[in-house]
Formats: C-alpha cells, sequence, structure tokens
C-alpha cells in the first residue's frame, strides 16, 4: 500500500506566487439535487455541482415544453447558487420524436442494435453479436429468447432536420439560466458522446458536426461558456486530440473535460493546448471516482493541486475535479453502493476523506509551498502508483 505524507504547518518564510485560487473552486461533484440544508458538507467540501437538464424530458412532444419539468430543474438550481454552490447543467439527450426514422443500425465492434421507428418518442429495438464466421445472430435474455423489445428515446443521432430543434432547445435552456436570477456562465453539451459508451450510437463525426457545433455556436452567442460533453476512459487522449484537429474544433470548446482519468492525461491535454496556443483554457474532469477503495482522493486530488497551481492556475476555473456521484442508497442492491461521497445520508469512505482534505486545504487561497524537503527525496508525481510530496500553503497555515 502506498504511504502518504502531507506536511502542514504554520509559516512565516516567503512562498512561490499564486493567484487566489480555493478549494471549492476546485471540487465539484455530480447529481448532487438541491443541497439540502440537511446535509452540511456543501459548505466545506464541493463548491460546484453537474446536474442533467435532458431535452426528452423538456421537450417529450415536438414544439412542447414541460414546464413543469423545467420548473423543477430551475428550482434546484436556484437552492443550489443560494447555498453559494455553483452549477453546470449538462445538455443532451435527443427524444425520439427528433431521432432518425425508418431503420437504423448502429454497428460496434462485435455487437449490432437495430431501430425502427414505431411512432412518438418510441422505437422497436433487436440486438444481435457476430460470430467467428461473420455472421450475425440475435442476442438472448437470460431466458434464452431474442432481445426484441420497445425502447423510448434511444440514443441515435438526431435527423439532419431536427438540428434546429436541437438548436432551439439549447436557445431555450441557456437563455433561461444566462438570465437572472441564475446567471449561470458554463454549460456542458451531451455526456460521454462515444460508440463505446452507452450515451451515443453513432459516430464521432456525426456527433461533432449535428449535436457538439451547432450547441456551441448557440452557447456563445449568448455569452455563455462551452464545456465538452466528457471523453471517455479507454479511449486515448491522442485519438481526442486528432479528433479536435480534424474538425478544426478547438475554438468551439472553453473547458475541455476527460472522465476517470490520471494526472497523465490532464498532462497530455495540457500540452496538446499549449501546442495549439490555447493554454489559458479550462481542463476539468466532470466525472471521475465511483470507487469503494478508501485512498482514492488522498492519493489523486492533492496530486492534481499541485500540478494545477504550477500550470497556470491564475482563475478560479481553470482546473477542476467533480466525483461521481454524490451519493447511493445505503442498499446493497443499488447502483454503485458504497462508491458515492454519501451512503444513505451518512458520508462514505471517499466523502470522509474528501471531507478531510477540504478541512486542511479549505478556507483560504491555496498557493504552493517551496522550502519544504524530504529524505529520502520525493517529488510530485503524474503517475499514482509512485509516492509523492505535495507542499501547499493555505492562508496562513
Amino acid at each position: 500500500m502506498l504511504h502518504r505524507f502531507f506536511l502542514f504547518a504554520f509559516l512565516f518564510g516567503s512562498t512561490l506566487l499564486a493567484p487566489a485560487v480555493t478549494f471549492r473552486d476546485f471540487s465539484g461533484v455530480c447529481q448532487g439535487g438541491d443541497s439540502s440544508l440537511k446535509l452540511p458538507y456543501w459548505d466545506t467540501l464541493a463548491g460546484w455541482n453537474r446536474i442533467d437538464i435532458a431535452w426528452n424530458a423538456a421537450e417529450p412532444v415536438e414544439g412542447q415544453y414541460n414546464e413543469a419539468y423545467l420548473k423543477k430543474v430551475y428550482s434546484s438550481i436556484r437552492k443550489n447558487l443560494d447555498r453559494g454552490v455553483k452549477m453546470l447543467p449538462m445538455l443532451g439527450y435527443a427524444p425520439g420524436w427528433a431521432s432518425r426514422d425508418g431503420e437504423y443500425v448502429f454497428t460496434c465492434g462485435d455487437s449490432r442494435k437495430v431501430y425502427n421507428k414505431l411512432g412518438g418518442n418510441e422505437y422497436r429495438l433487436r440486438e444481435f453479436k457476430k460470430e467467428k464466421n461473420g455472421g450475425w445472430v440475435p442476442r438472448t435474455d437470460k431466458a434464452g429468447n431474442p432481445i426484441d423489445k420497445t425502447v423510448r428515446n434511444p440514443r441515435i443521432p438526431l435527423t439532419p432536420e431536427n438540428i434546429a430543434k436541437w438548436q432551439a432547445f439549447i436557445r431555450r435552456v441557456v437563455s433561461d439560466l444566462r438570465a437572472e436570477p441564475y446567471r449561470l456562465e458554463y454549460f456542458q453539451i451531451w455526456n460521454e458522446a462515444h460508440p463505446m459508451s452507452s450515451f451515443w450510437y453513432g459516430d464521432m463525426d456525426t456527433y461533432m458536426k449535428n449535436v457538439h457545433l451547432p450547441a456551441a455556436k448557440i452557447i456563445h452567442e449568448l455569452g455563455g461558456k462551452v464545456v465538452y460533453g466528457g471523453w471517455i476512459c479507454g479511449e486515448s487522449i491522442s485519438e481526442f486530440v486528432a479528433y479536435l484537429d480534424r474538425h478544426n474544433a478547438w475554438d468551439s470548446i472553453d473547458v475541455f473535460d476527460l472522465h476517470y482519468f490520471p494526472l497523465a492525461g490532464m498532462e497530455y491535454l495540457a500540452r496538446a493546448l499549449k501546442e495549439r496556443g490555447y493554454e489559458d483554457k479550462g481542463i476539468w474532469q466532470t466525472e471521475l471516482g465511483f470507487t469503494a477503495g478508501a485512498n482514492f482522493i488522498g492519493n489523486l486530488y492533492p496530486r492534481v493541486l499541485h500540478w494545477a497551481l504550477e500550470n497556470g492556475w491564475d482563475r478560479g476555473d481553470k482546473y477542476k475535479l467533480f466525483y461521481f456521484a454524490y451519493g447511493t442508497p445505503n442498499d446493497p442492491k443499488a447502483y454503485g453502493y458504497r462508491r458515492g461521497l454519501l451512503l444513505g445520508r451518512e458520508l462514505n469512505y471517499s466523502g470522509r476523506s474528501l471531507e478531510t482534505l477540504a478541512g486542511v486545504l479549505g478556507g483560504a487561497p491555496l498557493e504552493l509551498y517551496g522550502p519544504v524537503r524530504s529524505v529520502p527525496a520525493l517529488k510530485p508525481e503524474l503517475d499514482e502508483r509512485l509516492s509523492s510530496l505535495e507542499n501547499f500553503r493555505v492562508g496562513n497555515r
């Protein structure tokens, strides 16, 4: 097991000059609800909350907005803001009425999904798998029956004529949330759009041309900033960089977002941005964690904080980590059991670790502290398998 040592002391000497950035600028969570006053943790461990605003819920029938749904989401956003928690809405997930008509076939590796539109938001879905001889046979459920079912709002590409409808949804929500009393600045487009995820059953070029770029155009027109929808772990960042180059998409993004990457992934992306003249743009991970391990926060967060302070963290919104998810029910059958910050209404392992770190590093601007040495010599390391040493000054501590 790696042993981590953190040195914090009352210091009276000189420090390395650093901007006024804080732990709460850096720390966010996913799906934190309305930051209920019954849970005090918001005041220390997280300054940001990422939530979904789904197009298929906001406009389930073409041209008819579900005002009750939007009112409920906006109310949750307002409660967070009133508590001092900043908000990152994720805008995505098309309704079935806006998606491909007729038959749509999505093939990825040895898996194939065949969608046939039934009407409204419903599709017939049949699933197939590839045999060794190259043929396709139906996938079966646990009972041995071919998978043939009705699904709603599958995450398949839009019909080209509905791109304007997608932009209209973006314009409606961003206009609402750019105005008083919200004044939100950042908006994330979709979530983990990639053929290998379960959030986009299509190719990446179609996603860029029909989803990302049209939405980014509207967000920028309205004075907002665009957060990319999260490049998935398991796919190389070099592929992400090549993809952005191919579409000349760097200017369409204000914050480049990775999901579940080690610090080395953020470092690689930072080099790519600098090489292209975009070193002032943000790098966030709006999802990471989702682990029952007790050492995740203590091993990663100080490394990223130190790296951020060494790499131009001149404004609070340049670097952030969002833990997924805020909490899970205290039920062994629940999705993500023990992998959130909260288990039921009590802090879980990662939650207690984050609270402890926030208690040590929170409450004042963060700076690097230089004159600390160790024997044997340790240094800040990108490689999370290695022991490392990070030194901080927080106010006068």
